[in-house]
């Protein structure tokens, strides 16, 4: 059974809160948590997922405002996959959209300079097999 099209899915799903460390931290496949000195460094961690398939980059924000503690992304078969965490209470949900490098790169840069995201309402949330 092909699971991408056959199968239950939820959206009721949660997550425990994202602890953050240090102001800013980007992740990669092959890069654990580590400060993000800077947009540049960001930037590049994107650059390089737009290059690789299997490659995908988290940044995560110490403080934040409108609940959204990181950005995540990868790329699908025609466009990027944007998500954000959303805390709520004592827990974080996934909501996602899909967009185009260029937009993933903004959406990256607004929330690295100001912690905030446009059109949150644009966001749906992610669905996971059950």
């Amino acid at each position: 059974m092909d699971q991408n099209t056959q199968g239950q899915t939820t959206t009721d799903m949660t997550f425990g809160k994202a602890a953050c460390y240090a102001p800013k931290t980007v992740r990669m496949q092959e890069i654990s948590d580590r400060p993000a000195s800077s947009w540049e460094m960001v930037r590049n961690c994107l650059l390089d997922m737009f290059e690789d398939e299997n490659e995908f980059v988290v940044l995560t924000l110490q403080d934040i405002k409108e609940n959204v503690r990181f950005v995540q992304a990868a790329q699908t078969e025609s466009e990027i996959v944007v998500q954000l965490g959303m805390e709520e209470g004592d827990h974080t949900r996934l909501v996602e959209k899909e967009c185009s490098e260029e937009t993933c790169m903004e959406i990256f840069r607004k929330f690295y300079d100001t912690s905030q995201v446009d059109e949150i309402d644009a966001y749906q949330p992610v669905k996971f097999y059950v």
